[in-house]
């Protein structure tokens, strides 16, 4: 048989690839064909026909190289191949010898013959041993020439799965290009509908903003009170910490107390905590089970709209109707907040860091209970274009992080 193995793998994995990229796509679809049931274009439609676009890009690169893959092994195949038929041709070659030979002893001298015209009886054994083993070797010239027989044929019957598998990738390479051109059409189409209208988007981008300066005022107040009562807790304990040592030892000194008043002071617990979410960096859950960052952190202008700038203090995840929020950690409820136009908030204390889930219809805990990681929060809202999406912070004291990289990558 044909060594295909590290093709198959390769191929495998490859195509493992790209068909998760296309679930992914046919994901995005599905929440744009509902937001689609609005007529009105939106910086929402656009954005996740972007995305949609991207990933297209990504599935027909992956294809590219498949093909790639596949050319290289129908190469390998080839050569194989012709060394096999070479190998055939040889044990071939050696059993036609061996036949032609037996058949000219034949003629001379049959076998009861040979083996009668012996001089002694010993003889006689030893020319029966010989021909038996003959007879065996040619039994296995003929199972070599069947064997290599059935490799050539198995050689082909590869080669030709090969080939077949090449074409089906052609095919598919051909379909998703044809889908991008459509895909690339239709963003045009929604661009240009929402050219001219940049004051009416501005003006909703803005109201937007006002929603979630708010809530980041609601948070950043509720955040200082969580610092200053952590502060307040460390130096309790501290100071009974000292106590108890200065009790023990009289020269030790109360000063190690003394902190500046922007530090972060946690309890030994908390501390932890906070210790082992750092360390999660990277491999966080995301706060939903499936969906995509429609909108990432930080100020930046609109890749399609000139004029047109995005704010985000966090990121946005579009995630199908009736999904929960749940924890990306665990940690105690700081509080459960509800801003206009944010609807409903969760805030998540984890040590020194905090999480913020808003845009919530629904909440599941309560302030002070405590929640582990992907424990279900609240339900995300869908609001009146259709749009299920759930504003996601993180805070660490009142510095606002970029949360994409604390996410684990899908």
């Amino acid at each position: 048989m044909l060594p295909v193995t590290g093709f198959s793998q390769s191929r495998k994995e490859l195509e493992k690839k790209r068909k998760k990229v296309q679930d992914e796509i046919q994901y995005t679809r599905n929440i744009l064909q509902k937001t689609s049931a609005q007529k009105s274009a939106t910086l929402h439609k656009i954005g996740a026909l972007n995305r949609i676009i991207e990933q297209q890009g990504e599935v027909i690169n992956g294809l590219k190289s498949e093909l790639n893959e596949a050319d290289v092994e129908i190469e390998k195949q080839n050569m194989n191949l012709e060394q096999l038929k070479s190998s055939y041709n040889a044990e071939r070659f050696k059993l036609r010898k061996t036949i032609v030979k037996a058949y000219k002893n034949r003629k001379s001298a049959n076998k009861l013959a040979f083996v009668f015209s012996a001089a002694s009886f010993r003889q006689a054994m030893r020319r029966i041993q010989y021909l038996n083993r003959l007879s065996d070797y040619r039994k296995q010239q003929i199972g070599i020439l069947e064997n290599k027989a059935a490799d050539v044929k198995n050689g082909l019957m590869a080669l030709e799965e090969i080939r077949q598998e090449k074409t089906g990738i052609l095919l598919s390479e051909k379909k998703e290009q044809q889908q991008l051109e459509v895909d690339r059409s239709q963003k045009t189409m929604l661009v240009k509908s929402l050219a001219g209208k940049e004051a009416e988007l501005r003006k909703k981008i803005k109201q937007n903003e006002k929603a979630i300066a708010r809530l980041n005022s609601a948070i950043s107040a509720m955040i200082a009170k969580e610092i200053a009562a952590a502060r307040k807790r460390a130096r309790q304990q501290t100071s009974r910490d000292n106590t108890s040592t200065a009790s023990a030892s009289p020269r030790t000194s109360g000063s190690k107390t003394a902190r500046s008043s922007g530090e972060i002071l946690l309890t030994p617990e908390a501390r932890v905590i906070s210790n082992n979410f750092a360390s999660g960096r990277g491999s966080l859950p995301w706060p939903v089970e499936r969906g995509y960052i429609s909108q990432y952190f930080g100020v930046h202008p609109h890749p399609d709209l000139a004029g047109i700038t995005l704010v985000n203090n966090g990121v946005d995840i579009t995630t199908s109707e009736g999904s929960t929020a749940r924890a990306v950690f665990k940690g105690t409820v700081s509080a459960i907040l509800e801003i206009p136009g944010q609807e409903k908030a969760i805030l998540l204390n984890h040590g020194e860091y905090y999480t913020v889930y808003s845009r919530l219809s629904q909440v599941f805990v309560s302030r002070g209970q405590q929640v582990e990681a992907k424990q279900s929060l609240g339900k995300v809202w869908t609001d009146d274009e259709s749009k299920t999406i759930l504003q996601f912070q993180l805070w660490q004291g009142q510095a606002k992080l970029n949360p994409a990289g604390w996410l684990t990558s899908r």
